[in-house]
């Protein structure tokens, strides 16, 4: 019995390890997540969602679509080229301008921290994006 849960053992802190420290996008890649705040701020109205697959960031800006590459080295976070659709919505009262923050928060991404279920992505200048899971 104690060799079966030193066998056991050894393999999960073995497949811990090798999930650490694997590289590429495999930390992100196949998540989804939803806002929770922004330079402390909660979310209005639609909150804004974030999904990365195959190098992929899309979602949901609260008014429009969005999407662009993305890539991850460590911690290190990278969003590149996004586009969005061109919609205009005004209810409610401020949903584009939090929209615009996000996206260039986001732009800006530098660098991504997951606790738990929390994702916070940060800024150079330290500025924060917090995610919980996306409910499927």
């Amino acid at each position: 019995m104690k060799t079966k849960l030193t066998l056991l053992l050894t393999t999960l802190i073995l497949l811990f390890a090798l999930t650490a420290c694997g590289g590429g996008d495999t930390s992100l890649d196949g998540t989804a997540w939803v806002l929770t705040g922004y330079q402390g701020n909660a979310p209005i109205g639609n909150a804004p969602t974030l999904s990365f697959e195959n190098g992929q960031a899309s979602g949901s800006a609260s008014c429009n679509s969005y999407g662009g590459g993305y890539t991850v080295k460590g911690n290190s976070l990278q969003v590149s080229a996004l586009f969005r659709t061109e919609m205009y919505c005004m209810d409610p009262e401020g949903i584009m301008e939090q929209e615009n923050a996000y996206l260039q928060l986001l732009g800006e991404a530098d660098s991504f921290v997951l606790e738990g279920s929390t994702l916070t992505i940060r800024t150079a200048a330290g500025e924060e994006l917090i995610f919980a899971p996306a409910s499927e």
